[in-house]
């Protein structure tokens, strides 16, 4: 039997596959697909990869200033969240007999503050895990966009365990390059990329992850970047110097 031709949207129907976002029927032909096609299912695997990997490179959101130095006071010193009640000046107490909060109120107290505490850290995770799905899935969507221009870079010598995906669009010219096992480098160095056809190496930007997974995007400084077939290399290079590729290759792209 002739394998199911693929259509052109076939790389939405994959992140949306990936995303859980299809029919029934929609993620049947998919699965009949990566059966039929050893490009769809190299794509699909590193299109969950960049999924699993995304939420990860995210920082955590942090509360609003203030708020947990107000909860961690009132859970330690609950008293202060109860007003004590006035005493009469007809009335003083005897010396050395000290007014003590009833234990009903210290528990209500350390209760309410145990509460708040707990619905600012869930409230700061909830913002983390919706700011990580807004950013992953609108990576996964630009893999997916049929004009835009897909690499696969894995590591050369100088970081072998290193690998990278880069999407170049060249309607908005911009890249996204998600990298991993790719070390942060010093504040003087940079990566930079490069697109390499028959001429000399055009400069298509720089970057320098925060972390061993990062993503990184940023505008082309050269239509040339977005040409098709060319092969994209990355290299190490000192911030300061002139945009020539000088340093060690760590990343490229299949030629």
């Amino acid at each position: 039997m002739n394998p199911t031709p693929l259509p052109e949207n076939w790389r939405s129907l994959l992140a949306g596959y990936v995303l859980d976002d299809l029919t029934d029927d929609e993620a049947a032909l998919v699965e009949q697909w990566i059966g039929q096609y050893p490009e769809v299912a190299s794509e699909l695997q590193d299109l969950q990869a960049t999924w699993e990997s995304l939420p990860t490179l995210l920082p955590p959101v942090a509360p609003p200033p203030g708020v947990r130095d107000r909860v961690m006071a009132a859970v330690q010193n609950p008293a202060l969240a109860i007003a004590p009640e006035p005493v009469p000046e007809s009335a003083p107490e005897p010396p050395l007999v000290r007014r003590r909060l009833p234990l009903g109120k210290l528990g209500l107290a350390l209760g309410w503050a145990a509460t708040a505490l707990a619905l600012v850290l869930t409230l700061q995770e909830n913002q983390r895990l919706r700011l990580a799905l807004r950013q992953t899935e609108a990576v996964v969507a630009s893999f997916s966009q049929p004009t835009n221009q897909l690499y696969t870079l894995s590591g050369a010598d100088a970081e072998p365990d290193a690998s990278g995906r880069l999407v170049i669009d060249p309607g908005e010219q911009t890249a996204l390059m998600v990298t991993t096992d790719l070390p942060p480098l010093s504040a003087d160095q940079v990566y930079r990329l490069w697109a390499l056809a028959d001429s000399d190496p055009v400069f298509c930007g720089e970057f320098n992850p925060s972390a061993g997974q990062d993503t990184n995007q940023w505008v082309l400084p050269d239509a040339a970047c977005g040409a098709e077939s060319v092969q994209m290399l990355v290299t190490t290079e000192r911030a300061a110097d002139p945009p020539i590729p000088a340093g060690d290759l760590v990343l490229q792209s299949r030629s």
